[in-house]
């Protein structure tokens, strides 16, 4: 009796057939077995990267902790409260409302499992979630992917990207964000194929923890509505109850985060002032600052030419390989895209209404990886045409070589900010530079201060992640990185308070230069030197009801 046949439809790893092929049993067994210890070592290989990564940082971070930013002193503080049962109070004893609060939160639980500080547990955090990004990231690569070097290579673009090792260096909520992204990327994909509940709540889940880490992240919410509708094969009544369950997963979290900020503050995000930049200028600081993640400014028509050629290319013949259709292709990396603009378009947007930070490598990184992925799914198309057309083993070796040679300029990038934060012995308020101010070092010998003053500072979370003393802002003349004049009269909680003694330690190498001036401060209240020291002073004084302190800068 002839051996029974079935028609099985066998996919290569993230690329369809067109037709089924047919084989029996015992291949079908076979090619099983092959393909799942082949699966395992790239899986292997990716995870072996992925802890190469979390060893690199925490070599880099644990000499001298994570970098530490303002923001970070509000992640910081908060978590330290939180473990402690005071809620989500700050280092200015105010509470969290400007940052959403899951990575204070993942702070706080790793001190309440560890006993480790927050400050301490920030760069081990980090050097964790820097390898699960890696390893993640490699398991999208190896399942849109056909060629394993270029599997490879994309893995190890993320593992030596600037933008990424920069935020893993700051005790920051960027790492967490991006882990966020690719966990909804990734099981968005079981979505695509499987069309279950579990991976609905998953990709679910994962959007909706990212809106509690980034608020930026409520744009993830439109990208996965759009993905429900356009990139999936549900019937429409199917896509109409998915999207419920969705949006009703991930707006219940954050929407309860923002009613709870406005009875705690009165604002559903914190105080926002209008924006420095113009729209025009935003675009030009995504431009001066995704273009280096891959080549010299000097060198971005080449990129853009490089850029056009692979699309058309790929556009004419992608089809001719594989036999892919347009939609097929879009359906594979179409919520990567859409998460690129949406993404893009929702920071130069709030950049351009609202003063914050400068557009800059920390606030788009969580772009990287996408824009990553669909570039090198084009160079997988291409290869894959060029194989089929150039039948030399050596146009594939030139190919690699070529994508190799390219990421030199990043490796080199990556490098400097390695070498940048060994020199200076750690970033922001935890270099030697603040490590080492002897004003920071006359507080902590004389911390009994606290016990009779309230405390201000031109550099409140320094003065906080420094000493540990809880610090308010001196008066700001107007809003930080805006026009907009700041009325203390609408914001007692930033202004001297009635019948308060008051220390102000003032820092000379602050960059604020939005707040009051000593100088302008003494125009008004008469202080008293405690000490006056080569980067910084420290004054006392008493507020009473004939002297509010309250400044208000009038427009002339």
């Amino acid at each position: 009796m002839a051996t029974s046949a079935k028609y099985i439809d066998i996919a290569s790893v993230g690329v369809p057939r067109a037709h089924p092929k047919m084989i029996d049993s015992l291949e079908f067994i076979h090619f099983g077995i092959q393909l799942k210890y082949r699966t395992l070592f790239k899986k292997l290989a990716l995870g072996i990267l992925g802890i190469v990564g979390t060893i690199i940082i925490l070599l880099l971070t644990t000499p001298f902790g994570a970098g530490m930013t303002p923001d970070s002193a509000a992640y910081i503080s908060a978590a330290r409260n939180l473990s402690e049962g005071n809620g989500f109070l700050t280092y200015n004893g105010l509470h969290l409302v400007i940052q959403p609060p899951l990575y204070s939160i993942l702070l706080a639980v790793t001190k309440k499992i560890t006993s480790v500080d927050p400050q301490i547990a920030a760069g081990y955090v980090n050097a964790i979630l820097f390898g699960s990004i890696i390893y993640l990231s490699g398991l999208l690569f190896l399942r849109y992917l056909k060629s394993f070097a270029l599997i490879i290579l994309g893995t190890i673009s993320v593992l030596i990207s600037y933008a990424l090792v920069q935020v893993s260096f700051m005790a920051l909520s960027e790492l967490l964000f991006i882990f966020l992204v690719l966990l909804f990327l990734y099981h968005f994909m079981k979505y695509q194929i499987y069309g279950d509940f579990v991976s609905l709540f998953l990709f679910s889940i994962s959007v909706s923890l990212a809106c509690l880490t980034r608020y930026t992240g409520v744009i993830i919410i439109l990208t996965g509505v759009l993905c429900i509708v356009f990139f999936t094969d549900n019937h429409k009544k199917e896509k109409f109850r998915h999207s419920l369950i969705f949006l009703l997963i991930t707006l219940l979290p954050i929407t309860l985060w923002i009613i709870r900020n406005y009875f705690i503050s009165g604002t559903l995000v914190g105080l926002r002032a209008s924006s420095s930049y113009t729209l025009f200028e935003n675009f030009n600081f995504v431009y001066k600052t995704v273009l280096p993640w891959y080549l010299p400014l000097n060198l971005a028509v080449i990129l853009f030419v490089l850029i056009f050629l692979i699309a058309s290319t790929w556009i004419l013949f992608g089809r001719t390989p594989v036999n892919f259709s347009i939609g097929e292709v879009f359906k594979l990396i179409g919520p990567s895209m859409i998460f690129i603009v949406a993404y893009s378009g929702i920071i130069v947007v709030s950049s351009t209404t609202t003063a914050y930070d400068k557009i800059s490598d920390r606030l788009l990184s969580p772009i990287y990886i996408p824009l990553l992925f669909a570039l090198f799914f084009l160079a997988d198309k291409i290869l894959l045409w060029l194989r089929k057309n150039i039948p030399k083993k050596s146009i594939t070796l030139l190919f690699i070589t070529g994508i190799v040679l390219l990421m030199i300029f990043p490796v080199k990038n990556t490098i400097r900010i390695a070498e940048q934060f060994i020199e200076i012995s750690g970033w922001g308020f935890n270099s030697r530079e603040w490590r080492e101010n002897k004003t920071i070092e006359y507080l902590n010998q004389h911390k009994h201060l606290g016990k009779s003053y309230t405390f201000y500072s031109n550099e409140p979370e320094a003065v906080y992640i420094l000493t540990g003393l809880t610090t308010m802002c001196s008066p700001p003349k107007r809003f930080y990185n805006s026009p907009q004049l700041f009325d203390l009269t609408v914001n007692p909680e930033e202004s001297w308070k009635n019948g308060e003694d008051v220390c102000l330690v003032w820092l000379n190498n602050s960059t604020r230069s939005y707040l009051f001036t000593v100088n302008e401060l003494q125009k008004n209240i008469k202080m008293t030197e405690v000490v006056h020291l080569i980067d910084g002073e420290i004054y006392t004084f008493s507020i009473n009801r004939g002297n509010p302190g309250r400044f208000i800068v009038q427009k002339n």
